[in-house]
């Protein structure tokens, strides 16, 4: 990464830390656990899978934690970072095609510059199952509605791969193209794009529904890379504490 682009990098996530100064969900938390239906991008049939998923989330002036993300803060706008990456490539997730080996999960360690809703995070493998890097860039802005209880938050995310991150994810070997008939395949850098959007709802105290839809698309002409765009849902309960202001 060159200067002019580190610097870009450094002033960007000022920038958006400033938009999500005024942070809605400041000192609350939630935990639970939602049911997820996901057509991954990976998928050989084109058919909808479902799983079980923790749902996580914790914001204060410490740090946070979002999902498989937990960041503590060091300075006001910086912090050490940690992650767990879920294996992507698994039948867990969809169904393969066949002579396509599942890809392990990995423990990442990095830095956040940012907040919970404005933030560029680099991560990197600390679990030697790729040893490969991230960069994310992820925004999001909570709303409060009219309906008494009701929030929701639309989100954006771009993620920066290395070589090595996305052959774990996108390459093909000899020895998979020769059992599954796609080609061999190895991948460079590349980029992965998300959207969607998380509503809760408290429908008794301390009580809440949690509902999420997300979009996501994967710059890469890998073949194992079987549908556009990927899609998911999920449905949850959470409970949670701390105060929403």
């Amino acid at each position: 990464m060159n200067k002019s682009i580190a610097a870009s990098v450094v002033l960007s996530g000022m920038a958006w830390s400033q938009i999500a100064s005024a942070e809605l969900f400041q000192d609350y938390g939630f935990v639970g656990v939602s049911g997820v239906a996901e057509q991954s991008v990976y998928s050989s049939d084109n058919k909808v899978k479902f799983r079980a998923s923790p749902s996580l989330f914790y914001n204060s002036e410490y740090g946070f934690v979002d999902g498989t993300l937990a960041n503590v803060a060091v300075l006001p706008w910086l912090g050490v970072s940690a992650n767990w990456r879920f294996a992507e490539v698994s039948e867990d997730v969809t169904n393969l095609p066949t002579g396509i080996k599942e890809r392990d999960a990995s423990g990442e360690l990095g830095v956040t510059l940012g907040t919970v809703g404005a933030r560029i995070t680099f991560l990197h493998d600390v679990t030697s199952k790729h040893d490969g890097y991230e960069l994310q860039m992820y925004l999001s802005k909570a709303f409060e509605t009219p309906v008494d209880g009701l929030a929701f938050a639309p989100f954006l995310e771009a993620d920066f791969r290395d070589k090595k991150l996305s052959n774990h994810l996108y390459g093909v070997s000899s020895s998979e193209a020769a059992a599954s008939g796609l080609k061999q395949f190895q991948e460079a850098n590349t980029r992965s794009f998300k959207a969607g959007i998380t509503g809760i709802y408290e429908f008794y105290p301390d009580w809440n529904l949690l509902v999420k839809v997300r979009i996501n698309y994967h710059d890469t002409d890998s073949p194992l890379i079987r549908q556009d765009l990927g899609v998911a849902g999920s449905l949850g309960v959470v409970y949670s504490f701390g105060d929403w202001e």
